[in-house]
């Protein structure tokens, strides 16, 4: 892609990110709330959930979908469940502790893992039946995602995918399922986000209905 090109889809992805957070912003409590248990039930109606040994979840901001419906779920049904950490330039998952809940906040007023919480690794994950509910602000039916712009989702899932050949040159069977798809509001599907080379497609999508 040429600089042209890269700036041209930067802007609109500029222009998209400030409609979407305005329409995030609108969403009521009420409606966030039945919106998050309808997402829930649809992640927790995919066959890919039946037979993921691991969830990997994000802990929401305000603004965003709520995704404690379905990290309950998931720990109801007997699955490991991970949420990112920022460390540096990147984020590395932590496997949820009973006290979760009671995590400090950071400036996003999201729960945050503890510094000293071990990571999962992504070669790990690599081995694991693994379902990761991705966050975004806007996605479309092609696995298009938009993100804040930080870039950490399309690093981590850079990640796991080249380990995914190394877990498969030790053992045919070592790597195992890894489905990532986009989790939040049907409001939040577009007819097409702009994408260039370093944004990885997602999977599909459970969506709630506001």
């Amino acid at each position: 892609m040429t600089d042209g090109g890269r700036d041209g889809v930067a802007a609109r992805k500029a222009a998209l990110r400030g409609s979407a957070k305005a329409s995030l912003a609108a969403v009521t409590p009420e409606r966030r709330a039945a919106a998050s248990a309808d997402a829930a039930a649809r992640a927790r109606a995919r066959p890919e959930w039946r037979g993921a040994e691991l969830v990997l979840a994000f802990l929401s901001m305000p603004s965003e979908i709520d995704t404690s419906p379905a990290i309950e779920a998931a720990l109801a049904d007997g699955k490991r469940v991970a949420v990112p950490r920022i460390d540096g330039d990147d984020i590395a998952f932590v496997e949820l502790s009973p006290g979760w809940r009671d995590w400090p906040r950071d400036r996003w007023d999201i729960p945050a893992p503890p510094a000293e919480a071990p990571a999962v690794r992504p070669a790990e994950i690599a081995g694991l039946a693994t379902l990761a509910l991705v966050p975004g602000l806007a996605f479309d039916r092609s696995g298009g995602r938009l993100g804040r712009g930080k870039g950490f989702y399309d690093r981590f899932l850079a990640s796991v995918a080249a380990s995914r050949p190394a877990a498969a040159a030790r053992s045919p069977s070592s790597a195992a399922p890894f489905v990532a798809i986009g989790y939040g509001y049907e409001s939040q599907i577009v007819d097409s986000v702009p994408t260039d080379e370093r944004d990885l497609p997602l999977d599909g999508l459970a969506l709630g209905r506001i």
